[in-house]
């Protein structure tokens, strides 16, 4: 535990750091309540990740100073824009009453609830996150978490983070591979700011994703969608960490770290698109707001069009943040959006006197929409090599099924009563036409998973290109929709059963719903663990268990490395064998920093023939050429037998002439490569 105690600073500065610059700028473009909460780490991304990029094309070192200047670029740009409405809008009110003492405006108790109930949730997310991952100073030994760790190395070492440069990590000859680098940009900032190592901002960065980016989102799409009541918006912020596939599936699986930042920003983002369409078809149809609401509150069935504009111009501005954390979360906003927006014609076909001729243009309009979005997913060259990608189903379209109809998808635990929830909410927003929307998003969503989990079929590989064909993906998108829904049925739970509690409990005649609501939440965690925060930790600690690529006897030896190493010389090694971490667990620079890349001619040279330095005279220029000193050789255990290790054959030069062993640990040994050094330069 001291050890997380230790860390707590740097948490703290990665939660400055993802909701500082979005807090500023949604303040200054007149956002106010859940809603600019919600939003300020999708605009904290942006900011974040268009600096990289700007600073990447002017030759400016990525940092500190870069960012803050370009938050008040943007708080600039925020208040110029502000403008176009008239007064502060928060989320789930149309025209929000100050409350002001001794002239200091005081938040909405929605708001102060909202951020309540999401405190309650985030304590349980970081609690999972914190047991699951054990030490702060541990990193899941996982295929992508090689490329991602020395991404970030790497943008620290050259002070560009760029997303237009970023890929080349794994394509070194290159002089530009586009990558979405915006965690890596938030992680080196993490870590230029705190002064921790890398290791450790990595870790503070996912406890903040879980802890607080996720049920602040939660909070800000509630609050939205339920209109502002405010039991349900405390119920939604607790329910946040309830669900397994959502944040913490994929902070440890893969590791997708990216797309794990991507899909904590999409409840945010979502929330800013209910605010532009409230007062559309879905509002007007809404026969399910309640009486607490609507008492005084006539406008919120109905916003003028200049207030719909702050949170139109806001959503505009999350969605480069979004492209840059990860491609596929904008695919999956957009499926939202196409389901939100059908379900919306539906409403407003079925309650207005439209003319046929009008409905037929509004059907066109939206078939050639998604037509277009299926091309995008299906065959544009936008994600051709995604779409080159296959995972083979692990189970039956039955069983896909039955796991999302318990919100358990890809075998994450049963959270039963939450999953019980989520199906009450089901249930009582079919019966709600402000409420289809929601209940068709969840239903679409499972649906896809449901087709790609358990079909290896030519329409499940033509739809899940952007996911890359890969479940745990779209797993993730579960809480989205599950949340919400779990939500909205405990509030009903607590409507059914509210003259009996306020009877048997003994509880104030005056208690308010939404404290009812709010109260049976904090009980929910409560009987279930923390919002299962038990069974949640054992879904990050599945993939943080492993020690396929360096135990700690190998971990021990590469970070001895800078004791042998000399600055600007290059350790090579066959990468399956543990060595790719020497980068960002010690700071040596290694020849080839994951596990598979597009080499180049020289590295491919020394990856099939480097044993060969004292007999075939074309190895030692390439090693001169690329500064190779040194070899980790050992055995291979992560993924023993995956035929792209043969690629490195020439890097076993165990007891071959030229390379002189140095140190060992576990199974690695360092070598020292003297086929190449000039007569009577070797070191004594």
């Amino acid at each position: 535990m001291s050890a997380w105690l230790e860390l707590l600073p740097v948490v703290l500065v990665a939660a400055g750091v993802l909701l500082v610059p979005g807090v500023a700028i949604a303040w200054a473009a007149g956002l106010r309540g859940t809603l600019a909460l919600g939003v300020a780490a999708p605009l904290s991304v942006t900011t974040i990740a268009m600096t990289a990029v700007l600073a990447g094309r002017m030759g400016v070192p990525f940092g500190p100073v870069p960012v803050l200047a370009a938050t008040t670029a943007g708080v600039a740009l925020a208040l110029a824009s502000s403008g176009l409405g008239r007064r502060p809008w928060r989320a789930g009110q149309a025209r929000p009453s100050r409350r002001t003492v001794r002239g200091v405006t005081r938040p909405a108790p929605a708001t102060v609830a909202g951020v309540a109930g999401a405190a309650v949730g985030g304590l349980c997310a970081a609690a999972a996150v914190v047991r699951g991952v054990g030490d702060p100073a541990r990193f899941p030994q996982t295929f992508d978490a090689v490329f991602h760790l020395n991404a970030v190395q790497r943008a620290l070492e050259s002070g560009n983070a760029s997303s237009l440069w970023l890929g080349t990590v794994a394509a070194p000859e290159r002089a530009s591979v586009f990558y979405p680098a915006a965690w890596h940009d938030v992680v080196v900032l993490v870590v230029q700011a705190s002064g921790a190592p890398l290791v450790a901002g990595v870790t503070a960065v996912s406890v903040i994703v879980a802890g607080v980016l996720w049920p602040l989102a939660c909070t800000a799409l509630a609050a939205e969608a339920f209109a502002g009541r405010t039991g349900t918006v405390v119920a939604a912020g607790v329910l946040s960490a309830a669900f397994g596939a959502t944040p913490f599936l994929l902070l440890s699986y893969g590791t997708l770290w990216p797309n794990a930042l991507a899909t904590a920003l999409l409840p945010g983002i979502l929330a800013c698109v209910l605010g532009v369409w409230r007062g559309g078809p879905i509002a007007r149809a809404g026969a399910g707001i309640d009486a607490e609401v609507l008492a005084g509150a006539r406008p919120v069935l109905g916003l003028p069009a200049r207030k719909r504009v702050r949170p139109a111009l806001v959503a505009a501005g999350t969605l480069p943040g979004l492209v840059l954390a990860h491609p596929n979360a904008v695919l999956s906003l957009l499926f939202y959006l196409t389901v939100l927006g059908a379900v919306a014609g539906l409403v407003w076909a079925a309650r207005l006197r439209v003319s046929w001729r009008l409905r037929w243009v509004v059907a066109a309009a939206g078939l050639a929409l998604l037509s277009a979005e299926a091309w995008l997913v299906a065959a544009s060259p936008v994600f051709a090599t995604t779409r080159r990608t296959s995972w083979p189903a692990r189970q039956s379209l039955a069983q896909a099924a039955g796991e999302w109809l318990l919100s358990a998808p890809m075998r994450t635990p049963v959270p039963w009563l939450a999953a019980a929830l989520v199906l009450v909410g089901a249930a009582a927003a079919l019966r709600r036409r402000d409420h289809w929307w929601l209940l068709a998003c969840h239903a679409t969503a499972g649906a896809l998973f449901v087709l790609v989990a358990g079909s290896d079929g030519r329409l499940a590989r033509a739809v899940s290109g952007p996911w890359y064909d890969d479940p745990f993906r779209l797993a993730a998108l579960l809480g989205l929709t599950a949340v919400p829904l779990a939500a909205l049925g405990l509030e009903c739970v607590v409507d059914a059963a509210r003259g009996r509690c306020v009877e048997r409990l003994r509880l104030p005649d005056g208690l308010s719903h939404g404290v009812l609501v709010a109260l049976a939440a904090v009980l929910v965690a409560g009987v279930t663990g923390g919002a299962y925060a038990g069974a949640n930790s054992r879904v990050v600690a599945t993939w943080y268990g492993g020690h396929g690529l360096a135990g700690p006897a190998e971990l021990a030896l590469l970070q001895r490395l800078p004791r042998w190493v000399p600055r600007g010389q290059v350790v090579a090694g066959n990468p399956w064998n543990g060595s790719a971490l020497a980068s960002p667990v010690a700071g040596v620079p290694t020849l080839f920093p994951h596990l598979n890349g597009d080499w180049g001619t020289d590295r491919d040279l020394l990856a099939g023939h480097l044993e060969q330095a004292a007999t075939d005279p074309s190895v030692c220029p390439a090693v001169e050429r690329l500064h190779v000193g040194f070899v980790l050789d050992g055995t291979v255990a992560f993924w023993p037998g995956d035929r792209r290790q043969a690629r490195y054959a020439g890097l076993s030069v165990e007891g071959v002439q030229g390379f002189e062993p140095v140190d060992s640990g576990g199974r690695l040994t360092l070598y020292r490569v003297v086929a190449c050094e000039p007569r009577g330069s070797r070191p004594s």
